[in-house]
């Protein structure tokens, strides 16, 4: 599933091939990606006008192309973007297609189509009314160790609220804790002030690192749990094999050895 990392590559891929163009046309092939906007209401809205800017929260992208109207767009668990000028250069689960006076395209690519794409007045409202917590990047220590330092539950559950604190999904919470050497399970009303600037520092590490990767795990460095978080997967670190648990409802990948439960 995108989380902020991905999002983020998203968003300069945008950056790079789509700001600036005209809109010629919107060709909705999948209705069941738009959210709170009809096929006809999105082309009709965004057709001649230009994507402005871009803006990223957690892992939403935020498109501008008017002062008053924004293009949002949420990755779901497999959507991406594509930018392509001949139509057999379209990718196999495109959904929405943005056509450009050059006449090249980007799609919005969703295989399961649990990704959303909708239209704003006003970003900070939307935020608002989802109860999003800052963005991950654009968090202090001091305001981390405010938003998680009194709060109860597992350390994992807590890093993936996004009402606290938004964009990081399970992938990278695992990541995050690994580097941190903390269990997933750990109780973070636990932790201490020097614990927790453990986990922000580890935090800003493997957010920056992965965007600096691209969010492609073959980028990524081995010594990190991500190309080893699998079935039969051993810790970079000392050899042993992976643990797994659920909390929260998710899956959580651990080294039961580096990373000790402590409360």
């Amino acid at each position: 599933m995108p989380e902020l990392p991905d999002v983020e590559t998203f968003k300069r891929y945008l950056d790079a091939t789509s700001l600036h163009q005209r809109i010629d046309e919107v060709d909705v092939l999948n209705a069941y990606v738009l959210k709170g906007v009809s096929a006809g209401k999105l082309a009709q809205q965004l057709k001649k006008r230009r994507l402005e800017s871009s803006r990223r929260h957690g892992k939403n992208l935020f498109v501008r192309a008017d002062e008053d109207l924004w293009l949002r767009l949420h990755f779901g668990m497999t959507g991406s973007l594509q930018y392509f000028k001949h139509e057999e250069q379209a990718p196999t689960h495109a959904r929405v297609l943005f056509i450009f006076a050059n006449n090249h395209r980007l799609a919005f690519d969703d295989q399961r189509k649990f990704g959303q794409i909708g239209l704003l007045k006003d970003v900070d409202e939307f935020l608002k009314k989802r109860a999003l917590g800052p963005d991950a990047l654009d968090v202090d220590l001091a305001e981390f160790r405010k938003i998680v330092g009194k709060r109860r539950g597992a350390v994992k559950s807590i890093l993936m609220n996004q009402k606290l604190i938004a964009g990081i999904g399970n992938i990278y919470a695992d990541e995050i804790l690994f580097r941190a050497r903390m269990h997933p399970a750990t109780e973070i009303s636990g932790l201490n002030d020097k614990a927790l600037a453990k986990l922000y520092r580890a935090t800003r590490y493997v957010l920056e690192k992965a965007i600096a990767a691209k969010a492609d795990a073959d980028l990524m460095p081995r010594s990190w749990l991500l190309p080893h978080r699998h079935k039969g997967g051993k810790c970079p670190r000392c050899g042993r094999k992976l643990g797994t648990a659920k909390i929260g409802g998710r899956t959580a990948w651990f080294c039961a050895h580096c990373q000790k439960r402590t409360r």
